[in-house]
């Protein structure tokens, strides 16, 4: 009966929903009741939040709700904050983005580590030794990531990337914590700050995102926020998320990212020039951008192409991806906190992530207006 009552709240709401926000609704709906996703997913257009849904269980075992304003672990779309700390520090003159590791950090790793530049960090072709790679335990997590109750210090933390190299900088993109490890430790020393007290004074506090923290690596098993499940409902192994630092051990709601990614497109955190540079996918390195991928995407509805800004992470049961199209300036973000879920690759015009963007875009009702397009704001 409860499951009933449910369902008709649900239709009821969807069928007074504008268009768009219904296309999306069944799209997000459909995925649920297929046992592909579970969690929230919100959509947001110049200033205003066009779509937001939870569904499903936050944990299956305490049958625990999702609810909208919930927090959750940001993972790898924390290297979207750590590119503008880089960008910002670039546009005042103290970085450059073809700088090296030689003169921003002298002293760490070898000579070849020496020749990294920032932009090799930034797009994962720094070709450092990758932590994720070391011997895993029983439930699959790497000794660099293993919750043993010890905490970390920033020396520790950096020590697994200042070995051997794995590649000849820029050769290959591989995605490496350590990449974004170093960059952390370059903005620290440059800035003579801490990354955390970065993060509030350029990012958190000039927004009003207040549920922005970044995980300490205190060898705690992670349970800040949404509980990840495996494949066959059971939690995630426990792991130290703290450890992911710049990288991945930001968390936080759906309306906090929603408010940098605004921030992000009308250039009030990096100038238009700089967010441009960002978001220059490499083609070459599969549209590796700053931080991100950058493409040109085509969704089955829509009648012209348009360029995706788009970061997608998976670390233990959480699936998460926040995608950006700047030009309509909109936003989609999802997480999920069920490892079933498959977003699918928007460029084969099918799967959860296309359709949910193919719903947020190309509806009646969001289709962009006539009128001039959208002005810088104030600084």
């Amino acid at each position: 009966m409860k499951r009933r009552i449910g369902w008709m709240l649900g239709a009821l709401a969807a069928a007074c929903m504008p268009a768009a926000a219904a296309t999306i609704d069944t799209v997000v709906r459909k995925a649920h009741e297929a046992g592909q996703f579970d969690g929230v997913v919100l959509v947001g257009r110049d200033d205003a939040v066009v779509y937001r849904r939870a569904i499903g269980l936050a944990d299956r075992i305490a049958q625990q709700p999702h609810t909208p304003g919930e927090s959750w672990r940001w993972l790898s779309i924390s290297e979207q904050l750590a590119a503008v700390l880089v960008l910002q520090d670039v546009e005042r003159g103290s970085l450059s983005l073809d700088g090296t590791l030689a003169q921003y950090l002298p002293g760490f790793g070898n000579a070849a580590i020496g020749r990294i530049t920032l932009r090799q960090l930034l797009q994962h072709t720094s070709g450092l030794a990758n932590p994720d790679e070391a011997a895993v335990d029983e439930r699959g997590v790497p000794a660099f990531y293993r919750a043993n109750g010890e905490t970390a210090n920033a020396k520790a933390m950096l020590a697994p990337c200042a070995g051997a190299p794995k590649a000849a900088p820029g050769a290959r993109y591989e995605a490496n914590t350590c990449d974004y490890l170093v960059l952390a430790a370059v903005l620290e020393r440059v800035n003579e700050t801490r990354y955390p007290q970065l993060l509030a004074k350029r990012i958190a506090k000039p927004l009003g995102m207040s549920s922005l923290s970044l995980l300490p690596p205190n060898g705690s098993p992670t349970r800040s926020g949404v509980i990840g499940h495996s494949s066959e409902g059971s939690r995630e192994a426990p792991y130290d998320a703290g450890r992911y630092g710049a990288a991945g051990a930001l968390h936080g709601t759906l309306d906090d990212l929603w408010r940098f990614d605004r921030a992000l497109m009308d250039y009030v955190l990096v100038s238009k020039p700089a967010a441009a540079t960002m978001w220059t996918g490499n083609p070459r390195l599969g549209n590796a951008a700053l931080g991100a991928w950058a493409y040109a995407a085509q969704p089955r509805h829509c009648t012209a192409p348009v360029g995706v800004v788009e970061r997608r992470s998976e670390i233990g049961g959480i699936r998460a991806v926040n995608l950006l199209v700047p030009e309509r300036n909109t936003a989609l973000i999802a997480f999920s906190n069920t490892a079933r879920t498959d977003w699918g690759q928007i460029s084969q015009g099918s799967g959860l992530l296309h359709d949910l963007l193919d719903a947020a875009l190309c509806t009646s009702d969001l289709e962009p207006p006539a009128a001039a397009p959208k002005g810088k704001r104030k600084r």
